[in-house]
């Protein structure tokens, strides 16, 4: 039985593949498109509080994405529970970069969703391509060595290894350079501007980390930084942990 392929989104959705895929992602009676309730109307819809008809490309990626999220988060919270069970020996992969590319178009790939974003970009009548343009690069690295573990962690998810990518989450990428008259210009990589749907926080797992430099004083005492975690789901890549750094409630402030 082939698969739908993106190249042809016109052609038939076969719907035993697709009752087969939900059997498979553990996804219930909650399909992806096709009516009100459906994960990406509801997306689009009540995560924007305005019309359908009103959004715009980037309004429509994330709820997209967040549609394809949706699917993977039964897969990992099934992983996570066979894992709980079984105990098996786990991989933790500390990095300090992950360059993990754009992820929309490889999680509907190793989920096999391409019969179903087929049927979507039929129906809704999406560009596709103009889709995928509107996620920008995961900006967690700047060379080779980010690719490398990058690399790593799609190899153990290919191999069924229990694995963990832990890195930093850096709010700026490498730089967007332009070329004026000659010159090269770097503008800021500011890849976090807008939402990054494949995000989930974790803030009750956030922890105190020590750091020895100077604080600024806050009522006669010095107070600490707080690290709060969070993850990025991300298939044919195991789970990947990114932590940011953030300051207590009170506004304490590094000098």
């Amino acid at each position: 039985m082939a698969a739908t392929s993106l190249e042809n989104p016109k052609a038939p959705v076969n719907a035993e593949l697709l009752t087969k895929l939900r059997q498979q992602y553990g996804c219930g009676p909650v399909d992806f498109t096709g009516h009100p309730n459906a994960l990406y109307e509801r997306h689009l819809y009540f995560d924007n509080i305005v019309k359908p008809a009103a959004v715009g490309e980037r309004e429509r990626f994330e709820a997209f994405a967040r549609s394809v999220r949706d699917v993977l988060s039964q897969r990992w919270v099934c992983t996570e529970d066979t894992y709980q069970r079984e105990n098996p020996k786990r991989v933790y992969y500390l990095s300090m970069e992950f360059l993990i590319g754009r992820s929309l178009a490889n999680n509907v790939t190793n989920l096999m969703l391409d019969p179903v974003v087929s049927q979507v970009v039929k129906e809704k009548d999406l560009g596709w391509l103009s889709l995928l343009e509107q996620e920008p690069d995961a900006g967690l690295g700047n060379g080779g060595l980010g690719r490398l573990a990058a690399c790593f962690l799609d190899s153990m998810a290919t191999m069924q290894i229990p694995a963990m990518g832990y890195g930093l989450r850096y709010e700026y990428g490498i730089f967007h350079q332009t070329i004026q008259n000659g010159w090269q210009n770097e503008q800021p990589d500011n890849w976090l501007r807008r939402p990054d749907p494949w995000e989930v926080p974790r803030p009750n797992e956030a922890v105190e980390v020590n750091l020895g430099c100077s604080f600024q004083m806050r009522r006669g005492s010095l107070e600490p930084i707080l690290g709060s975690g969070k993850a990025a789901p991300l298939l044919a890549l195991p789970p990947l942990r990114t932590g940011r750094a953030s300051f207590p409630a009170s506004g304490s402030s590094i000098e």
